[in-house]
């Protein structure tokens, strides 16, 4: 390539030596280190090879698919799903950049950064405008967060005599507690989940099963360019699940929330429900699938969704088409030996 500038990068999460570094011409050289990101990571899949075939695979045959990692990255920036922190280490130290920067000054020299991607979940819903059906969000999650601690773990209701005004804790317990949803236990120790408690957590669950049965098959999805074709249950395929939520018209905030109360997420964080359970920071926590995941072209995204949904319907009938011959079977086995002869 004749003279040329070099980028190494490295992205939060990945080991150590998962360096990702890119021989670019001198024409990046007047390039800042946000406008360089565009350059390793194009947007055009052709300029996306060209980039690809600069990699030593003798010296680190890895480099594809930790390129397919740092891209990854780069396409959920580009759909508003993170932002990234840039910090640039050279000889004078370290600096922190924001991708969003301009004019942070010329690349030239070699350069190194550290792609940091942070993820805003609830902010992003915001943004979007999902808020589960609920006229407030955070309320919504801080009492089915609670709710779930109550009935799984069987955890104390604990008492708010004690606690500030503000305590985001006693906000969530008085709201359980005007809802009817669990008091005082009849022997007057501790407290237990009401009979209208018991109604919201079995609505809760019917509704996640629901989303178990029409949308678990797209939690694992290879699409095979080849043929055409989505392959479902791999075992090394990109989970879709959010992605089909919202093209189905399913609020992905609700969807997730309720498959990770169901999967048993939350069960780590039961000796400190107390801390957490009023804390908007962990309700983002918990709800990263929302923005942390695959970006997938529309026009791509509408088949697989129909491969599945249209397999789901096949199954289904071939289901229904045994239980009847099953049940067909199990009457002329009821007969008498002289009606069937």
């Amino acid at each position: 390539m004749g003279n040329c500038l070099t980028i190494s990068l490295r992205l939060a999460g990945l080991p150590a030596d998962a360096v990702l570094e890119v021989r670019l011409s001198t024409e990046a050289e007047d390039a800042d280190p946000v406008e360089l990101l565009d350059w390793v990571f194009p947007v055009d899949e052709e300029a996306r090879f060209l980039i690809q075939e600069t990699f030593d695979l003798e010296e680190n045959p890895d480099l594809p698919e930790i390129y397919e990692s740092f891209l990854a990255v780069m396409e959920q920036s580009r759909a508003g799903l993170c932002r990234i922190e840039l910090t640039a280490q050279s000889s004078d130290g370290v600096t922190p950049l924001e991708i969003s920067d301009a004019g942070t000054g010329s690349a030239a020299g070699d350069v190194s950064l550290l792609l940091t991607p942070v993820y805003d979940a609830l902010g992003y819903a915001v943004e979007q405008g999902y808020d589960a059906g609920e006229p407030d969000l955070l309320e919504w999650l801080q009492l089915c967060g609670a709710m779930y601690f109550l009935d799984r773990h069987e955890v104390p209701l604990p008492a708010t005599e004690l606690m500030d005004d503000g305590d985001g804790l006693k906000d969530v317990i008085e709201r359980i507690l005007s809802l009817g949803l669990a008091g005082p236990s009849e022997n007057g120790e501790g407290s237990e989940i009401t009979v209208d408690g018991r109604r919201f957590i079995g609505r809760l669950l019917a509704e996640t099963e629901t989303y178990i049965d029409r949308y678990d098959i797209f939690k694992d999805v290879v699409w095979d360019e080849e043929a055409g074709q989505a392959l479902f249950d791999t075992g090394h395929g990109d989970d879709l699940r959010v992605e089909t939520f919202i093209a189905e018209a399913v609020d992905p905030v609700r969807a997730v929330f309720l498959l990770r109360l169901y999967d048993g997420t939350l069960d780590e964080y039961v000796g400190d429900w107390e801390k957490l359970v009023g804390s908007r920071e962990f309700y983002d926590r918990i709800l990263e699938p929302v923005v942390d995941r695959s970006v997938t072209p529309p026009e791509l995204l509408d088949e697989i969704v129909d491969q599945g949904l249209s397999f789901l319907e096949d199954a289904r009938q071939m289901d229904v088409e045994r239980e009847f011959n099953a049940r067909i079977a199990r009457r002329v086995g009821d007969l008498p030996d002289s009606v069937i002869e």
